[in-house]
C-alpha cells in the first residue's frame, strides 16, 4: 500500500531520516505505513474520524526519532570484518612475499613486476571498496546479461586470444588477462539469479543440464581444466543449496564426473599429468620432475625455513605462481606454511557460519556460491603445493603472483562485503512484493494495538 496521507509520509520520512542504509527506507516506509493503516481503521471503527484517526495511529506508533534510531541499529551497514583482517594478513603476506623474491632472484628466473604487484593490489583494493557500497541486489536483475556476457566473452578469447603454454589470455602492455577466470565467475554469479527461478518453469532439468553444458563446453575449450571443477563443484553446491531433488542432483553429479574423467582420461596432457603424480619417482627424469622437486623441496623444509633460495627457482617453475605456498614452506618453514593454512581455515570457516545470518534469498546463495568458489581454490592449491593433487596450472588467493587472479578475488571480497553489509534486507529488486513476511516492527505490535 502506498503513503496517501501526509500525517503518515511525514512520519515515515521521519523514521527514515534517522537511517542511514537508504536501500531499506522503501521497505520500512511501506510496512510502516501498513501498520499506521491498521491502527487507523481501528479507531475509525470506534469513531473517530478520518484525521483524528490518523493523528491517533501516529500517537500510537511512539516516536519517530526513537523508532528510527532503533531501525538504524539493525540496517546499519558494516563490512564483515574478521574476513576483512584475514583477507587483509594474507594479501599482506602475499605481497612480502613476492617483493623479497624480487629482490633476491634474477628477473629472468623470477619473472616477477613490482608495478604489475602495486597496480593489481591496488586496482583490487578500489574496486572491492566501490563494490562494497554498490547494493548487490541489482546484479540480480541482470543476471541473464550477465550470463550471455560471459558466453561473449569465452567465444572472443578463443576467436583472439593470444596463446601462452596453450591456453589463450588477451595481453595488454605485458599484463596477461585471464579472460577464461573472469567468465567462470561471471558464470557462478549470473547462475545465483537464475537457477532459483528455473524450478518454477517446465522441463527445468533439462534447462539445468543444458546450461551446465553450455558453460562446460565452452570452459573446455579455453583448456583451462581447474576452472571447469571450480565452477561444476560450485553449480553442484548451488542446487542442493537451493533445494532440488537429491536422487537428480546425484544422478547429475555422476554423469558430470563420469564426463570430466572420460575427457582427462582421453587427453595425452592430463593422462600424463596423472602418471606423474602417482609415479614421479619412477619419471623424475621426465614427465614426473616437477611432483619429484615438490617433494625434495618439502622434504628438505625445516621450522623456520632455509631461507630465500636461487636455486629453488631453477629447480621448480612458477614458484612465484602456482608453486608459491610450496616456497613459503621452503624458504620460510613449515611455521609459516602452518600460519598461512590456518589464515585461510579461520577465513573459510567464517565465511560459511555467516551465511546463515544473511536474510535476502539471492544474497544468502550469491555468498554460499563465492565462499564455496573460494574453498574450493584454497583446498585444490593446497594438496596441489604438498604435493597431494596431479599439476594444474592454478594460483592461491591473495597469495600468489597473478593479476587477474589477485584483482578477481579482491572484487569477490568486496561483493561478499556489499552483501554481509546488506544482511538485514529482505526484498529483491526484481519485485515489488517482498519475497518474505516483513516484521520489521514487530517490537511495535503491542504497543500499537487499540
Amino acid at each position: 500500500m502506498g503513503i496517501k496521507h501526509t500525517a503518515f509520509k511525514k512520519y515515515t520520512d521521519e523514521v527514515c531520516s534517522q537511517i542511514k542504509c537508504k536501500e531499506v527506507h522503501s521497505e520500512i516506509k511501506e510496512e510502516l505505513t501498513n501498520h499506521l493503516e491498521e491502527i487507523k481503521e481501528e479507531y475509525i471503527m470506534q469513531g473517530a474520524s478520518l484525521e483524528e484517526a490518523e493523528r491517533q495511529a501516529v500517537a500510537h506508533m511512539g516516536d519517530s526519532e526513537k523508532i528510527g534510531f532503533d531501525l538504524d541499529k539493525i540496517y546499519r551497514k558494516r563490512p564483515e570484518y574478521r574476513t576483512l583482517i584475514v583477507t587483509c594478513i594474507l594479501v599482506t603476506l602475499g605481497i612480502l612475499v613476492q617483493l623479497i623474491i624480487s629482490k633476491n632472484i634474477p628477473y629472468n628466473l623470477a619473472h616477477i613486476s613490482f608495478a604489475h604487484i602495486f597496480i593489481s593490489n591496488i586496482l583490487g583494493i578500489i574496486c572491492a571498496a566501490g563494490l562494497y557500497f554498490f547494493d548487490y541486489r541489482k546484479i540480480e536483475i541482470h543476471s541473464k546479461e550477465l550470463f550471455v556476457f560471459a558466453n561473449i566473452l569465452i567465444i572472443f578469447l578463443l576467436a583472439f586470444g593470444t596463446p601462452v603454454n596453450g591456453v589463450k589470455f588477451f595481453i595488454f602492455f605485458n599484463f596477461r588477462l585471464d579472460i577464461a577466470f573472469i567468465a567462470t565467475i561471471l558464470y557462478i554469479i549470473s547462475l545465483c539469479g537464475i537457477l532459483p527461478k528455473l524450478r518454477t518453469t517446465k522441463y527445468y532439468k533439462i534447462k539445468i543440464v543444458s546450461i551446465y553444458a553450455l558453460c562446460a563446453f565452452l570452459i573446455l575449450l579455453t583448456k583451462n581444466f581447474p576452472y571447469i571443477i571450480f565452477f561444476t563443484l560450485v553449480f553442484l553446491v548451488m542446487l542442493v543449496y537451493l533445494g532440488y531433488s537429491k536422487k537428480y542432483i546425484l544422478a547429475f553429479s555422476l554423469i558430470i564426473f563420469f564426463a570430466l574423467f572420460c575427457h582427462a582420461f582421453t587427453s595425452v596432457q592430463y593422462r600424463y599429468k596423472l602418471t606423474s603424480f602417482i609415479n614421479y619417482n619412477q619419471f623424475k627424469d621426465n614427465i614426473g620432475y616437477i611432483n619429484y622437486e615438490i617433494h625434495e623441496l618439502l622434504s628438505s623444509a625445516t621450522l623456520f625455513g632455509k631461507g630465500v633460495s636461487v636455486e629453488a627457482f631453477k629447480l621448480l617453475p612458477s614458484i612465484t605462481s602456482t608453486f608459491t605456498i610450496c616456497y613459503i614452506i621452503y624458504a620460510f618453514g613449515w611455521a609459516a606454511g602452518i600460519l598461512i593454512f590456518s589464515l585461510v581455515l579461520i577465513l573459510l570457516v567464517n565465511l560459511f557460519i555467516k551465511i546463515k545470518f544473511i536474510k535476502n534469498n539471492y544474497g544468502k546463495t550469491l555468498f554460499l556460491s563465492i565462499s564455496a568458489l573460494f574453498a574450493f581454490e584454497f583446498l585444490q592449491s593446497i594438496l596441489l603445493n604438498l604435493n597431494l593433487s596431479s599439476i594444474l596450472s592454478i594460483t592461491t588467493p591473495f597469495i600468489s603472483y597473478s593479476g587477474t587472479s589477485t584483482l578477481i578475488n579482491m572484487l569477490l571480497i568486496g561483493l561478499i562485503n556489499s552483501i554481509y553489509a546488506r544482511k538485514n534486507l529482505h526484498n529483491s529488486l526484481q519485485s515489488k512484493e517482498p519475497r518474505f513476511e516483513l516484521n520489521l516492527f514487530s517490537r511495535y505490535n503491542k504497543k500499537s494495538k487499540v
